[in-house]
């Protein structure tokens, strides 16, 4: 004798009601994207810590939940010295020496690359907090920058580089406007020292170049800095490839 089928009625819809449970809540978190969308970036924190002490979670920064050896370093093809580079070698130490003196010490670095000679001067050295105006105690330092530059042919590139803290003043709206303007302030005063502004170059590149995390104040203070790039170019060349490892 053949089973009877199931009429259509009797099929059950219980599934319904744990569907319309899942489409109410769907709609109400994205209800919530949207507010927090709307209401900007503080409030969108705000909202977000919320949420995780609801579920008993931590907000984490970013830059804190990347181990260290992860973070993006750039890869910089490292050089050494040539004849003439060593030269200018000889007149970096007598820098190094001034701020030694000056009680600047570790707030300089100097980098040989295939590019050619890269200067790292750390914020403190050069500017106020959130200040493009040179300090008049750094023109010494700047004058012996000079005295180093001022008969090379090569060209030189100033770059500014800040934390990834915000600033916004009606001066400098970014730290885009305040990388630039201090590695503007920078070649003007090798300008007025004599130096032909067709060999420089002035850049900012606000926080997306660091040096360190910016999870710590050390990391931060070593990423608002400056560099001077001392370019080689063919007939003056100040470095060369390291020689390669066996």
């Amino acid at each position: 004798m053949a089973r009877k089928k199931k009429c259509p009625e009797e099929i059950s819809e219980k599934w319904a009601i744990p569907y319309a449970d899942f489409l109410t809540l769907l709609l109400c978190l994205f209800i919530a994207l949207f507010a927090m969308a709307q209401a900007g970036k503080q409030a969108a924190l705000e909202y977000a810590q919320a949420f995780a002490r609801a579920f008993g979670m931590r907000i984490v920064p970013f830059q804190e939940s990347l181990p260290k050896q992860i973070l993006p370093q750039p890869m910089v093809p490292r050089g050494e010295p040539t004849e003439k580079g060593r030269r200018i070698q000889r007149q970096i130490r007598e820098l190094e020496e001034m701020l030694k003196r000056m009680g600047l010490e570790g707030g300089f670095k100097v980098s040989y690359e295939v590019i050619g000679i890269r200067l790292i001067l750390q914020e403190r050295i050069l500017f106020l907090s959130g200040s493009a105006e040179l300090r008049q105690e750094t023109y010494p330092i700047l004058d012996k920058l000079y005295e180093i530059l001022k008969d090379l042919p090569n060209p030189v590139e100033v770059e500014g580089h800040t934390d990834s803290i915000p600033i916004s003043t009606e001066k400098f709206p970014s730290n885009w406007e305040l990388s630039t303007a201090r590695a503007s302030s920078i070649v003007r005063y090798f300008i007025a020292k004599g130096i032909n502004p067709e060999r420089l170059k002035a850049s900012g590149y606000a926080d997306t170049k660091p040096m360190a995390s910016n999870a710590t104040p050390e990391g931060r203070a070593q990423n608002r800095r400056v560099e001077i790039v001392i370019l080689n170019i063919k007939g003056s060349e100040l470095t060369k490839q390291e020689p390669q490892q066996p």
